[in-house]
């Protein structure tokens, strides 16, 4: 008879949230009958919960402020306003229908032909030129945009930051960091994030993205089509062997493909509205766009 974990799971992480406790969890197995590799899984699974410090939201933005400012550094803005200006018209609209409205986002476009994107904490995100000339219309551009968009409201790197060793000093000492922006443990704390985007997140962490990015899609009115579509765009540039840049950061875009038609079937999602808008794309992109 298989036995339900579930109460045992909560029991361990609240002992495990209580610092003034030296749990002996071989002893809780051995008192409750589990076998060896059980009481593994609730020891680990206590440690990841002790590990999660939280963060608020202006702690995410003081983060996220440093990361893109590493991010802008490293890569340089284009300077095309007009471009830029659409950009944040497009990026607004997306980011208003995402499940954190309000927490206000920027949008840039980093001055690289390589095509890639990145989303800092708090809502900064950028898009390079390369992947904005490989987009061929207004929804193409924005499944990228909500891509990134999706892994601020997913809260990727921050999760992955919290499970990290660094957030094991406790609550109070990462508040402090986060006031004390020179600090070492702040500065860590940066570079975490930054590795995280420019190393890559976890497979799971971009199929997530690809997921919710098609929610986003959607409720905004766009044919969430379109992102289906932004994958094959990068599994064409694979096979040519354009993408060593995003291939460094990202799963093969067929394997995300394949995931993301599976989990278009169970979203709820209405039928696909066709909604492109190639036209306005053009007008506001092509005086700038280079051929491929």
């Amino acid at each position: 008879m298989k036995r339900n974990l579930l109460p045992l799971l909560l029991a361990t992480a609240l002992l495990a949230t209580t610092p003034a406790i030296a749990f002996d969890f071989n002893s809780l197995g051995d008192a409750l009958g589990l076998d060896k590799e059980t009481t593994k899984r609730l020891e680990e699974a206590a440690k990841v919960v002790s590990a999660l410090v939280p963060i608020s939201e202006e702690e995410e933005k003081i983060l996220g402020r440093d990361v893109a400012a590493r991010v802008a550094g490293r890569f340089g803005i284009d300077p095309d306003q007009n471009r830029t200006y659409y950009l944040n018209l497009l990026g607004t609209a997306l980011a208003q229908h995402s499940d954190r409205p309000n927490l206000g986002y920027h949008f840039a476009i980093l001055n690289t032909d390589d095509v890639n994107a990145y989303s800092c904490p708090g809502g900064y995100i950028f898009v390079t030129r390369g992947a904005m000339n490989m987009a061929q219309d207004e929804a193409e551009l924005a499944a990228i945009l909500s891509h990134e968009i999706a892994h601020v409201t997913e809260k990727h790197i921050l999760k992955a930051l919290q499970k990290s060793k660094l957030m094991q000093v406790g609550s109070e000492v990462a508040a402090e960091a986060f006031k004390n922006q020179g600090s070492q443990l702040f500065k860590q704390m940066s570079d975490f994030a930054t590795d995280a985007l420019f190393k890559g997140l976890s497979k799971e962490d971009e199929f997530d993205a690809d997921r919710v990015s098609v929610v986003y899609l959607n409720r905004t009115g766009y044919d969430y089509l379109a992102m289906n579509d932004v994958l094959k765009l990068l599994d064409a540039r694979r096979k040519r062997g354009m993408t060593k840049v995003l291939a460094k950061t990202h799963p093969n875009p067929t394997v995300r493909l394949q995931q993301l038609t599976a989990a278009e079937r169970t979203l709820p999602l209405d039928a696909p509205t066709g909604i492109r808008l190639k036209q306005r794309f053009v007008s506001y992109t092509q005086s700038n766009k280079n051929p491929s």
